[in-house]
């Protein structure tokens, strides 16, 4: 009996070491494992060596000017000395400031900033704005991105090709690995289309769904505002608004509101409030969450 028993001891000593090697082995691997650094602004000095070609360098993007619900505002002169375009009312002596009425864009605009920027090729800037992407400044360069597939009066606008690639970059900038600033210029520069589709509707609800801080996702109320008419056209339309109403962003019901509202485009046909078929919140009444009181 003292035999086996000594026996056991040793097995069960044997297995405990294994245990232990194996558990500090999964340890070291998780060590060696490379871990995603937070993204910096590269410097001044760091960006003036990337090439951007036509003469442009990442220390261009400085002389954008950006806001977190405008976009693209204002861009300068190389020295910094001369204001080359800016958006804005002078008479209302709000030129250059902050506010999501300046962010829609026309055409006229986008040609300005192009030729503010002295851009000559705007299919190649938009090519090397996403191969330099992660050593230039992130935010800036969607901004700009974001206006170049805008299309254009007098400059040239984006091959329909190069357009489509540019405009999936956008959406994969709304993933959680990017910054939150980043973030909501690709969702503003998704936002100042022209028109929009349902791949952007989904990536832009999927976005909402992922993030429920209502700063970082303050530009989505812009993206449907502005795309309220094309979105109800769409044949995923009333899926869309059942994912809106368990996506438990705070922007939901305000988003829902401007959806469900009369379109402004007259020539969009939707059925009244009153015979439209009801959106049923898919979860059961214990796991919904407490409505967010009216604000206003």
């Amino acid at each position: 009996m003292i035999v086996k028993k000594s026996q056991a001891n040793k097995l069960e000593s044997s297995r405990f070491f294994h245990q232990m090697v194996a558990t500090l082995a999964i340890l070291m691997l998780g060590l060696a494992l490379p871990v995603a650094a937070k993204y910096r602004q590269p410097t001044t000095q760091q960006a003036q060596q990337v090439s951007l070609g036509q003469g442009l360098t990442g220390a261009d993007l400085e002389r954008i000017k950006i806001g977190h619900q405008a976009g693209l505002l204002k861009v300068v002169s190389s020295d910094g000395t001369t204001v080359k375009f800016i958006k804005g009312d002078a008479k209302l002596g709000a030129l250059g400031i902050d506010g999501r009425e300046w962010a829609p864009l026309t055409s006229s605009q986008r040609d300005q900033v192009v030729k503010a920027l002295g851009i000559t090729d705007t299919d190649a800037l938009a090519r090397s704005l996403m191969a330099n992407y992660t050593q230039i400044s992130r935010a800036h360069a969607l901004a700009l991105l974001g206006l170049l597939c805008y299309p254009g009066q007098d400059s040239a606008s984006l091959t329909p090709e190069l357009r489509t690639k540019t405009l999936q970059f956008l959406r994969n900038r709304l993933q959680p690995a990017e910054d939150n600033v980043v973030r909501r210029q690709a969702v503003l520069a998704l936002a100042i289309q022209p028109e929009t589709d349902e791949v952007s509707v989904a990536a832009i609800l999927n976005f909402m769904r992922r993030d429920l801080n209502a700063w970082n996702t303050f530009g989505t109320v812009q993206f449907f505002d502005y795309h309220s008419d094309f979105i109800r056209k769409m044949s995923k339309y009333q899926g869309f608004l059942t994912q809106l109403i368990a996506s438990d962003n705070p922007h939901a019901d305000q988003i829902l509101r401007t959806l469900r509202a009369e379109p402004k485009d007259q020539s969009v046909s939707i059925p009244p409030m009153e015979s439209a078929p009801p959106v049923e919140d898919p979860r059961p009444p214990s796991a919904r969450p407490t409505p967010i009181p009216n604000q206003s």
